[in-house]
């Protein structure tokens, strides 16, 4: 009897510790993204309220940075576009479909401490003579990378690397 009771009070607070809300020390934000909007919702969290872009002296950072990956499909249909692009004289648009790949990486002294990834396809048509920013991200892209944001905030708060960090962090410096 007494086992089970004090499995249950574990497994109350193991839930308790997970639903508590966790604030980070002071972190540095580095974006390849250009996009401000995502650095202010991150900051609005309580998770991330000690997050700013000018603080370059803590060792704590939060990365956040994005790749583009060919799919098979998207490779052929590339070429062929591109193929079809060039014949008209650019009448015809080219057509890319990549993977969008979004990396949150929480770095303590170069140390990877939580690296998370999304990744979402998107397909797009594009006049090859149009001069576009091709680093700025707009449009679908920059929507999907905001609904990423909640869930990164949620899985930060359950790693139990990230609440180390903070133990540590806490035991050392106060709270």
């Amino acid at each position: 009897m007494k086992k089970l009771i004090m499995a249950a009070a574990l497994t109350l607070m193991s839930a308790n510790a997970v639903a508590e809300k966790i604030a980070l020390p002071p972190l540095n934000y580095t974006s390849y993204i250009g996009a401000d909007e995502l650095y202010d919702k991150l900051k609005q969290s309580e998770v991330f309220s000690n997050l700013d872009k000018e603080n370059f002296g803590t060792p704590i950072r939060l990365i956040v940075r994005y790749r583009t990956e060919n799919t098979a499909g998207g490779s052929a249909a590339g070429f062929t576009s591109a193929i079809l692009a060039g014949g008209s004289l650019g009448i015809l648009p080219v057509v890319t479909n990549n993977d969008f790949v979004l990396t949150y990486e929480l770095t303590v002294q170069n140390q990877v401490i939580a690296a998370i990834e999304y990744r979402e396809n998107f397909t797009e048509a594009a006049n090859m003579y149009q001069a576009e920013d091709l680093h700025r991200l707009d449009g679908d892209e920059l929507v999907w990378v905001m609904t990423t944001a909640e869930q990164f905030i949620e899985q930060v708060q359950a790693d139990p690397e990230v609440r180390s960090l903070i133990e540590e962090y806490d035991y050392y410096f106060g709270e």
